[in-house]
């Protein structure tokens, strides 16, 4: 048997979205153009007979870059071809200067990624709900939060950046003109102290990423009831991920009434710890993409 790895063509969109969608990661076909978009040179598809086989995404961050979307097609798992994926993805960020490699991994493809030099970190806990019609988030008529605008996206990727511990401006900027009416901003004196992004998925929405200093828990909360009311009125399900070591997340999603629906274990190669604060990520962007 004979692998071949390949860059993504813009004509492997469908086949990745299918992929995904057998998996039932939720991720719409925009979703995954996204991703492409962000990082046409660290996409990669593994082919048998010229016929598409699985495939993984990455992104660089600066001295951080991000692995996601590793799929094997069930047919050729057990077979090398996840691990040849992940030895070219890892290849192409250490080659544009990545120092740190992250991850979300499920429990089953957890021994992989050990053998290739990963560590776990902490979990990434898997919450949703099912909003009710008409339900009402109450915010204070004196909340600072106000719709994200285009000048603000390079500040908040700057704010970002000291919780991230580096810029992923690209992404926001993508997720901003994908779905403005659902990012928000919360600021103090000009200054943004905190921010929320949401998007639509399969048959739900998905909050995050959401930051915001530790030490402001109203914009905290102001910024995701903010963003629960943009969502609208109709019955639909919210989903969001949350950094299991903040407890003040977690605990504000059992006090909504989110119910936890699974988890990932956050990994990392190469520098063990990197700048950045986790007590302020409240909601992950994606496991895909961090």
């Amino acid at each position: 048997m004979m692998v071949a790895v390949r860059l993504w063509k813009p004509t492997d969109i469908d086949y990745v979205s299918s992929s995904v969608e057998k998996a039932d990661w939720r991720h719409t076909k925009r979703d995954v153009e996204r991703c492409w978009r962000f990082e046409p040179n660290g996409c990669f598809i593994a082919e048998i007979n010229h016929k598409p086989v699985g495939h993984v995404f990455s992104v660089n961050y600066g001295k951080v870059g991000w692995i996601g979307l590793l799929i094997v097609n069930e047919e050729h798992r057990q077979k090398g071809i996840g691990a040849l994926l992940m030895q070219t993805a890892m290849n192409y960020l250490r080659n544009v200067g990545c120092e740190t490699i992250q991850l979300e991994a499920a429990e089953k493809a957890i021994p992989l990624y050990k053998r290739l030099g990963f560590v776990e970190e902490f979990s990434s806990l898997r919450f949703k709900k099912q909003l009710k019609k008409d339900e009402v988030f109450r915010f204070s008529v004196q909340s600072k939060t106000v719709g994200m605008r285009d000048e603000d996206v390079e500040a908040t990727a700057r704010f970002d950046s000291k919780f991230f511990g580096a810029n992923r401006f690209r992404v926001l900027h993508s997720l901003y003109k994908d779905y403005p009416q659902l990012c928000f901003v919360e600021k103090e004196r000009n200054h943004i102290v905190g921010y929320i992004m949401g998007r639509k998925i399969t048959q739900a929405y998905q909050i995050g990423p959401w930051v915001c200093a530790r030490e402001n828990p109203q914009a905290t909360k102001e910024l995701f009831f903010v963003c629960l009311s943009a969502i609208g009125s109709s019955e639909i399900e919210v989903r969001i991920g949350v950094p299991a070591p903040n407890e003040m997340a977690t605990k504000l999603m059992d006090k909504l009434g989110f119910k936890q629906v699974g988890k990932s274990t956050r990994m990392v190669w190469g520098k063990p710890r990197h700048e950045g604060d986790i007590s302020g990520i409240f909601g992950i962007g994606g496991a895909e993409k961090g």
